[in-house]
């Protein structure tokens, strides 16, 4: 760390930028329907990205609500045209829901979301509920390039929310605002466990997302009906495998060992729930009238040892010598100087040395809100075992993020893998 990113660092007061705009009130009383199962209008952010194409995908399927989608776009065509791509991108388009998608151009990083005041005034007024997915997740990225996106953007859609009639906000989190040094040691992590401030949080993206997550607290405590889903890791479908571009730090890590031949030695867990499970969840959850003031932990009821991640991938014939942990890095940085994929082993050693929380040691988590909310459901978390795990490593193979295994003969097999 240089002297300078020190003295910023120290400078960061996370608890002054956790203050909400006072003039964001929620004095009016809340729209008849924002507490009902069945929303008619709905805004939802983050629609061309990953989690908010499935989260749109399971508005359309299991509500009657017209969906206000915020996207950034030149104008009306071009963000209906990005989100059509986007939904078709993950295998989600459907003619059918079509004429339910209300493309609102807009940008959540800046005042009223990029609109003029009486653009906003009459979104707010259309509305009865917000679904708030978009952010940015890049774990390299200091809290000050993060800040627009995710606190920002999250404030002002904490403003519109109490514009006009009071509108139900829907908030993605992360786990990672909890992942605190004074929690370490705790027998359990509480969904009623509150993000203290602690400057031990480490990481633009933690810090960015729980100043956030703070903002919505507060929003709560002026009156805003609100419910916060914090997750761990989200990967790909549980059935298809389909995900987003892999940069977050466990693809990443598990090319590296594949292209390598070499993985670490590592006595760790590795969490993540499926997209769709998430999608399922939230939207089941958002439904409920005791939902509000609550917060829910989306996590696996199984997490995958680390070895048995490894043996995982050596079951789809790709071999790989373990190392010691520094031995293995010390092999990423070789690669990152000499290999024909530098940017690529640059990349991951940036990752490895922020925030990143992959080898983080987590307390278990308690889930008593999602279980009685989910209950009597088929909405169920899969564990992360090698059968899931297989997935992800087809899907990867199939689009070529994975390079085929050692030997693999494609005329012989009649299909890539």
């Amino acid at each position: 760390m240089t002297p300078s990113t020190t003295h910023r660092t120290s400078m960061l007061d996370l608890e002054a930028e956790a203050l909400l705009d006072p003039a964001i009130t929620f004095t009016t009383a809340p729209s008849a329907s924002a507490f009902t199962t069945e929303p008619r209008r709905v805004l939802l952010t983050g629609a061309t990205g990953f989690v908010g194409a499935f989260l749109l995908d399971e508005l359309l399927r299991t509500t009657e609500a017209d969906v206000f989608c915020l996207i950034r776009a030149d104008h009306l065509d071009a963000a209906r045209t990005r989100l059509t791509h986007n939904l078709q991108k993950y295998g989600l388009w459907h003619e059918a829901f079509s004429e339910r998608i209300r493309p609102v151009v807009g940008n959540l990083t800046q005042p009223r979301l990029g609109l003029s005041e009486t653009a906003f005034s009459n979104l707010a007024r259309d509305l009865d509920a917000i679904y708030h997915s978009a952010g940015s997740t890049n774990a390299i990225y200091s809290y000050a390039r993060l800040k627009a996106t995710n606190v920002i953007g999250t404030q002002e859609i904490l403003r519109l929310a109490g514009t006009t009639a009071t509108k139900a906000v829907h908030y993605l989190s992360t786990l990672a605002v909890l992942f605190l040094e004074s929690n370490e040691g705790i027998d359990r992590l509480y969904e009623t466990t509150a993000p203290l401030y602690d400057p031990g949080l480490k990481g633009g993206y933690a810090q960015s997302k729980w100043v956030a997550d703070r903002l919505v607290l507060s929003a709560e405590e002026r009156g805003l009906p609100a419910s916060i889903y914090r997750c761990v890791r989200i990967m790909g479908h549980s059935h298809t495998g389909t995900m987003n571009e892999m940069h977050d730090i466990l693809p990443v890590v598990l090319k590296a060992c594949v292209q390598m031949g070499k993985c670490p030695a590592l006595d760790v867990d590795v969490t993540m729930v499926p997209v769709d499970y998430v999608s399922r969840a939230i939207l089941h959850l958002s439904r409920q009238a005791r939902s509000y003031g609550r917060a829910f932990h989306l996590v696996t009821p199984r997490a995958i040892p680390w070895q048995e991640l490894m043996e995982t991938i050596r079951s789809f014939g790709y071999p790989l010598d373990e190392l010691s942990y520094d031995q293995w890095r010390h092999e990423v940085r070789l690669r990152a100087s000499q290999s024909s994929d530098r940017r690529f082993y640059m990349a991951l050693l940036m990752l490895l040395h922020s925030p990143h929380y992959l080898f983080y040691a987590r307390p278990p988590m308690d889930t008593r809100y999602t279980q009685a909310g989910l209950a009597d459901t088929d909405i169920v978390c899969p564990p992360a075992t090698p059968s899931l795990i297989g997935k992800y490593i087809s899907h990867w193979q199939k689009v070529g993020y994975f390079p085929p295994p050692p030997g693999w003969d494609y005329a012989e097999a009649g299909a890539a893998p």
